[in-house]
């Protein structure tokens, strides 16, 4: 059973049914023990009997399409780190993101940063360096940044080519920022 520690006051099956939704331990633990997990999540005594009927394989087929949606969302920040996975994108993603879900504010990008953290330690060649770069900057709410990077060159197989990237905040907001590269070859 996770350590998810009950409501002081009891929750409904909607809530339960979110809190289910976004931890895979927790779904895990209402498949093996669902009176148990239903007495620890403090579930209203009105919404306990819908809650026990839930069907864990149609609990886990739900939670799985709002992992592909987040998949989906992750993919706009870290797309290239996501094609040198291949065909291992999504089974990546879903062991991560069965653990992990994203807190508001910025959840798109902070589950992207977390995800490619996650991936530096498990796949470090698969993580694109300029995408983490700039998570790292989003994340950090940096007003400046340099980075020296490499990419591997179209053409010649293993040919790298050095680039500079530059990070740059445009303004008091957040969400204005700018990037650019120096290419460097001999």
């Amino acid at each position: 059973m996770p350590n998810f520690p009950a409501s002081a006051a009891p929750i409904d099956f909607t809530t339960a049914f979110g809190r289910l939704l976004r931890d895979g331990a927790l779904r895990d633990a209402l498949a093996a023990d669902p009176c148990r997990v239903v007495e620890q999540l403090g579930v209203r005594e009105q919404d306990r009997r819908a809650l026990l009927q839930l069907v864990p394989a149609d609990l886990e087929y739900q939670a799985e399409i709002l992992l592909r949606k987040r998949l989906g969302t992750v993919r706009e920040f870290i797309p290239e780190t996501l094609r040198r996975l291949a065909g291992e994108a999504w089974p990546c993603f879903h062991h991560y993101a069965r653990r992990h879900w994203p807190e508001a504010p910025h959840s798109g990008p902070r589950d992207a940063h977390v995800f490619a953290g996650y991936l530096r330690k498990t796949q470090p060649a698969s993580v694109c360096d300029r995408e983490w770069n700039r998570l790292e900057f989003f994340m950090k709410q940096k007003r400046l940044a340099v980075h020296w990077v490499r990419r591997r060159g179209e053409g010649r197989a293993g040919w790298w080519r050095g680039e500079l990237q530059l990070l740059v905040r445009t303004g008091r907001q957040a969400g204005r920022w700018a990037e650019w590269f120096w290419h460097f070859q001999l």
